[in-house]
């Protein structure tokens, strides 16, 4: 039992620390990158008005939380990788298969429904204005990746 509890403490103390390293480097970054960041952790978490009927909403708010863990996750166990290389693969790998589930040609009918109604308009807009935001970053990211092997 004593094992255990001490792997827990061990594991409980890499995560804490991964948390700290995270947001030091997150301090260090332009207020206009900070800035971008507020805005898109504002827009994915007000996902939550719509996860319960939504099915696009429920992608959004599973990227950010994919996000958040990979981040926490990977610098415990890799801290060797900054906060940028690590959100810049999470963004790559995650958010476009997000993006792709809520856009894809499959849903095309369904999605129609979903915006009908008063309702439905104000998730249209938040439905479009999250995607550019996730698509902005993805181009963002990419741009940053390219940088890696030039």
């Amino acid at each position: 039992m004593w094992h255990g509890r001490q792997e827990g403490s061990i594991l409980f103390q890499l995560i804490k620390e991964a948390i700290t390293a995270n947001q030091a480097e997150a301090a260090a970054y332009s207020p206009a990158v900070r800035a971008w960041m507020a805005l898109m952790a504002v827009s994915f978490l007000s996902s939550v008005v719509f996860i319960c009927w939504k099915a696009g909403a429920r992608w959004v708010l599973a990227a950010l939380v994919v996000n958040v863990l990979g981040l926490i996750l990977v610098k415990a166990f890799f801290p060797a990788f900054t906060r940028t290389e690590i959100g810049t693969v999470v963004h790559l790998v995650f958010w476009s298969i997000a993006v792709i589930m809520i856009w894809r040609p499959g849903v095309r009918v369904r999605r129609r429904a979903d915006f009908r109604g008063n309702w439905g308009t104000l998730y249209m807009v938040w439905l479009i204005v999250v995607s550019a935001i996730l698509c902005t970053s993805l181009i963002l990211d990419a741009r940053a990746a390219l940088n890696w092997f030039i």
